[in-house]
């Protein structure tokens, strides 16, 4: 385009010289003509006809001015070097230089075009285009180099977003989408003063977070705080706001790749599900090891594996009476044994069997373990208590199965134990009465465990057969020293007493717990204070 600028005004330029030089050349042998044919003596005639040109050519020129300096500006135009004429216009008013103005801006315009179009096709691949944030390509690639890196060491967050489907169905798209913008810049605003992390959104309703160089304490507070913020949002109407978010997390170091780090941290988003409303899980140093951080995939596979060759081990630990000592029953705990031999405990499997829907079928095998144990001669007296998961109590298939396993084992009847959680059981209530009335019903005692952990109507205990609850371990722990939690228990005590039912502790640790909890009067204790659980060899083969 340059060269063509530049040849046309060398054009124009040329034309017009020659025009007056043609002008001046006819008027000179004009003029010549004149004195040797006509007029060979009236020099003053010549003398006026070349003024006459003279006068004509000035003219020409001073109308050919304005033309001659809109050529000579397009002949600088086009002699500039191409990086400096994205600011350079023509200084004219005529048509020419507006014409060529307006397509330099045109031609500038399509240029920053392209250079926008161009920077968006390379963010393209590594941006989720609802959100503006980084998309899963994105986070996995910064995990990745950054894991790459000498000490590497950090923790990564999951944070899901949960009743996106059906405030979509509800709302449609648009409202989904405002919603999730609020979570992000919530999310954005509390982690503002750290220098370095990415965020991205890792699913339809995950964002992952990565803090490299993060602690985990102050993690910990991080995810109390973004659970307390992110809580305050307004869900629209119909929307459960108690179960909107939950966090997993993952605390890492160099040695491990990003398949563990985001396996596990998965796997903590599962067991955050689990407890309940909204809340952020992250397992303890060393729970799980490489081989337990396992994606969905693998856990799916493991876990048919292990329901297949029964490599599924339950654990004995009593519940004690203030009273004598004795035992009041044994609450019973799973765990798989691995093709190490090595022992995973349910805290660790069960969420990711609720998330691959197995979980029915694994409890389905603890039972009938379950079972074989009280018909042992060495168990014919003891009661046992199971916990059930609410996917499994919801299961008409498995209900079935559970009740033809019952008629099948007539004398387990009276010694068996149902326990389940109290926030689950008050926030599924219209689902779950009937079918704990139906296994009442059958001569089975109930158990609600994990109370206290939240803040719940307690009116189940009218409505339902309870037997007992439980107290969760976080109102057991150093009771001796908390009288906030010593005065719940007496709370609990009033609503108890009104139905006949009984309180058991949970996770005591300390000789002082105890004591402290029988002044207060309630009707059993469970913990390491008296024994670790002890494993139950019935039928357990074991992975191949």
């Amino acid at each position: 385009m340059l060269v063509d600028q530049k040849d046309t005004a060398q054009t124009i330029r040329k034309t017009v010289n020659r025009h007056l030089n043609i002008l001046l050349l006819s008027a000179t042998i004009g003029a010549l003509l004149i004195y040797f044919n006509v007029f060979a003596h009236a020099y003053w005639l010549i003398a006026l006809f070349i003024v006459a040109v003279l006068l004509v050519k000035k003219t020409l020129n001073k109308q050919l001015s304005p033309t001659m300096k809109t050529i000579s500006a397009l002949e600088n135009w086009a002699n500039l070097k191409p990086h400096q004429q994205k600011s350079t216009v023509l200084k004219a008013d005529n048509n020419i230089a507006i014409a060529i103005n307006e397509l330099v801006t045109q031609l500038q315009q399509e240029k920053n075009s392209g250079s926008r179009i161009e920077q968006r096709i390379r963010q393209h691949p590594f941006l989720d285009e609802d959100t503006g944030i980084g998309n899963r390509d994105f986070f996995n690639n910064r995990l990745d180099a950054f894991l790459a890196e000498e000490d590497a060491r950090g923790t990564l967050l999951l944070i899901q977003v949960n009743e996106l489907a059906s405030i979509e169905a509800l709302y449609g798209k648009q409202q989904t989408l405002i919603l999730l913008d609020s979570v992000i810049k919530t999310v954005k605003k509390r982690i503002q003063a750290r220098v370095n992390y990415f965020l991205a959104r890792y699913s339809e309703n995950e964002l992952a977070l990565l803090l490299p160089n993060a602690y985990v304490d102050e993690t910990e507070k991080l995810a109390n705080k973004l659970i307390k913020s992110l809580s305050t949002i307004v869900v629209p109407t119909g929307i459960n706001n108690e179960e909107f978010i939950h966090i997993g997390i993952s605390c890492f170091k160099a040695h491990q790749n990003s398949y563990q780090i985001l396996a596990e941290a998965d796997m903590a988003l599962r067991s955050a599900q689990l407890h309940g409303p909204s809340q952020w899980f992250m397992f303890e140093r060393d729970e799980i090891d490489d081989e337990s951080a396992k994606g969905s995939l693998r856990w799916r596979t493991f876990l048919q594996a292990a329901i297949d060759n029964n490599a599924f081990v339950i654990f004995f630990q009593p519940v004690i009476s203030p009273l004598n000592n004795n035992i009041l029953h044994f609450e019973v705990f799973s765990k798989i044994k691995d093709k190490q031999q090595q022992y995973i405990n349910a805290r660790v499997f069960l969420p990711m069997a609720q998330k691959c829907g197995l979980s029915a079928d694994i409890d389905m095998l603890v039972i009938e373990q379950v079972f074989a144990a009280l018909n042992n001669k060495a168990h014919k007296q003891q009661h046992c208590s199971l916990n059930l998961s609410v996917d499994t109590l919801l299961s008409a298939h498995f209900i079935d199965k559970f009740l033809a396993k019952l008629a099948q084992h007539q004398t387990v009847h009276n010694r068996l134990i149902i326990e389940i959680s109290e926030y689950r059981l008050v926030s599924q209530f219209a689902e779950l009465e009937p079918i704990l009335k139906q296994i009442h019903h059958c001569g089975i005692k109930l158990i609600v465990d994990k109370v206290g952990q939240y803040l719940v109507n307690g009116s189940y205990l009218k409505a339902l057969p309870i037997s007992a609850v439980k107290l969760h371990s976080s109102i057991v722990l150093k009771i001796h020293k908390k009288s906030e939690n010593q005065i719940f228990i007496n709370s609990l005590k009033v609503l108890c007493n009104e139905d006949d039912v009984g309180i058991y502790a949970l996770g005591i640790e300390l000789a002082e717990e105890w004591q402290t909890l029988i002044k207060l009067g309630i009707n059993g204790g469970q913990g390491h204070l008296f024994s670790e659980p002890v494993p139950q060899m019935v039928s357990t083969i074991g992975m191949p």
